[in-house]
């Protein structure tokens, strides 16, 4: 029998705001940055002209991964991202209190996934660095499940994007599980894009929230969906 599930995103829900571990790594290692920047530039123009977030943000990770050269491989990408998620660490840009949830979730015996639309090699990377800097128990790391993007590094090209509800099917993957299964077994869903990369985690559970930041402040909300901050979901809601 598996334990329940408590699924975490990891930018803007774990990190703070504007630390956004595809974006820092994708750029840092790309062999033209301007040539990037205006990909996001015509991306950000995209979203705002109401075309589909999950069509055109597929588009931009593919532009971002052509970006990079013909010599990247998952491993530089994994390194680059754990020297990042260093520093986010040292200068304190992630939520204190969803750590706390998260080593307290474990404790409590519930099932930890990192479900994010970056990179699997980066939700592998901001995992281990957890540990490395102490945030997460050592003994913990084989009781969180990541799943990401996953990128034919060869190709180069996206094997499988995990926004929205596709982040569902790499939940599915992941855990081995059907589709249909994953609402039975989940008991709780955090997550910051309540319209867009979260939007198929938080409508697994009648317990789902929103971590408040400016941007989804004025987000409409499912019915089953709590926007407040982690301080209050540790003392409310756990």
């Amino acid at each position: 029998m598996m334990n329940r599930l408590r699924i975490y995103d990891i930018d803007g829900t774990i990190t703070k705001p504007d630390h956004d571990l595809w974006y820092l790594t994708t750029r840092s290692l790309s062999s033209n940055p301007e040539k990037f920047d205006r990909y996001v530039k015509l991306w950000k123009q995209s979203l705002n002209n109401g075309e589909s977030p999950h069509k055109s943000s597929q588009w931009m990770m593919q532009k971002g991964i052509e970006c990079l050269g013909e010599n990247i491989t998952g491993h530089l990408i994994k390194q680059q991202t754990k020297e990042i998620c260093k520093d986010i660490i040292k200068n304190n840009q992630y939520y204190s209190g969803a750590i706390n949830h998260i080593c307290a979730s474990i404790e409590a015996n519930f099932a930890v996934i990192f479900s994010t639309t970056n990179y699997g090699e980066g939700a592998e990377a901001f995992l281990e660095i957890l540990v490395e800097e102490g945030l997460i128990k050592e003994h913990h790391q084989d009781k969180i499940i990541v799943s990401g993007s996953i990128i034919n590094w060869k190709t180069p090209s996206i094997t499988h994007f995990n926004m929205g509800k596709d982040k569902n099917v790499g939940l599915s993957k992941a855990l081995e599980i059907s589709l249909n299964q994953l609402s039975h077994y989940t008991d709780s869903a955090y997550g910051d894009d309540p319209q867009g990369n979260d939007i198929g985690i938080l409508s697994l559970s009648t317990k789902a929230f929103v971590i408040l930041n400016q941007k989804n402040s004025q987000v409409p909300m499912g019915a089953n969906i709590i926007r407040t901050s982690w301080q209050d979901i540790l003392e409310n809601y756990f």
